[in-house]
């Protein structure tokens, strides 16, 4: 019975994991493409203080990390 359920397990993974993963056209219109320049963006901290991408931008760059979660 562990073992049935185990592979049952395995066939599910293996079947969602291929809704995971987005047609190439679709995917290349979600955003800007790796490596050009990002479009201006702007919003209030939390501390009320107006914040561009230049003035978040160090020395070494700035790394902005957008994760759409399905819980939004």
């Amino acid at each position: 019975m562990r073992n049935l359920s185990r592979w049952l397990g395995v066939g599910v993974l293996a079947v969602m994991t291929q809704f995971a993963f987005a047609e190439s056209e679709y995917a290349a219109a979600w955003g800007p493409s790796v490596g050009s320049t990002a479009p201006m963006l702007a919003a209030d901290d939390q501390a009320g203080t107006h914040q561009t991408l230049e003035t978040l931008k160090g020395s070494n760059g700035l790394l902005f990390v957008f994760n759409r979660s399905v819980d939004w």
